[in-house]
């Protein structure tokens, strides 16, 4: 992950993607919320691995006061900026059931008019969830499910089209109702457990692991490595943990997908 720039469009879904990769690269997750805006982490892994989010689609507001899937991705790429015109730099793009092909090619008509057609782009396909009756939530009936296939294979085949790397999502959770995890969407295999640590200053941090960053705004940096026994007397701090076996296994194939193709 060093030198690359990992952009994150989407939904809850695509958050808990983000924060596994952030918790993965940096060893820690020492900055978490429920994001519904954009965000912009520039000192992971030692400041040698930038992590941006947008999230989409701001369903609350009135139709009318929402912004546009493109303008939520311009505002990413331009907060996000410099970016390389390679895989250097990755997008991300994916939600639980709102995604279509026409995203697609927005996607594809935004990347060529800021000059990055060449950057890696994953889809992260349609994920089941709504599809069992529970009061208070909407759910969907089996012919909508059927749909919902059908509609997922429609955008894995524009997806390979356009050459861009996929993630069917919709897949691995379509038999996973019982892992649901707590939450008012009933559309999410993970969820973020908090927990207090013993930390060093940031510059004995940074010596002791080679990984601490200078903090400006929201971000993160490895703890520290020292037994329990000797970190008893510094001040306790705040780190987070992203859980679920589900989400870990379509993190996991995230972070395949980003491998070189090639070996040594």
């Amino acid at each position: 992950m060093t030198d690359r720039k990992v952009l994150f469009i989407g939904d809850s879904t695509n958050r808990g993607m983000m924060y596994f990769l952030m918790e993965r690269v940096n060893s820690s997750l020492e900055d978490w919320g429920k994001a519904h805006d954009t965000l912009v982490y520039r000192n992971l892994n030692g400041g040698r691995t930038l992590v941006g989010y947008s999230y989409y689609p701001q369903f609350w507001l009135e139709k009318n006061q929402r912004p546009t899937f493109r303008q939520a991705l311009l505002q990413l790429l331009h907060r996000s900026q410099p970016l390389v015109n390679s895989n250097l730099t990755v997008l991300v793009v994916g939600g639980v059931q709102w995604l279509n092909t026409d995203h697609l090619r927005t996607v594809r008509e935004v990347l060529d008019r800021e000059s990055l057609s060449d950057i890696a782009v994953v889809v992260k396909s349609l994920g089941m969830g709504f599809h069992l009756p529970v009061d208070g939530i909407r759910s969907l009936s089996l012919k909508e499910v059927q749909e919902l296939y059908r509609e997922n294979r429609n955008i894995i085949t524009t997806a390979k089209h356009y050459g861009y790397e996929v993630i069917d999502t919709f897949g691995i959770t379509m038999g996973r109702y019982k892992e649901f995890l707590q939450g008012r969407c009933a559309c999410h295999f993970h969820e973020v457990e908090k927990f207090w640590s013993s930390k060093f200053s940031d510059d004995m941090t940074s010596t002791t692991n080679g990984t601490g960053s200078t903090r400006a705004g929201p971000g993160l940096s490895s703890q520290s490595t020292v037994p329990d026994t000797d970190q008893g007397a510094w001040p306790k701090a705040l780190s987070y943990h992203v859980r679920g076996p589900v989400n870990q296994v379509y993190s996991e194939i995230l972070l395949s997908r980003l491998c070189p193709k090639t070996r040594n």
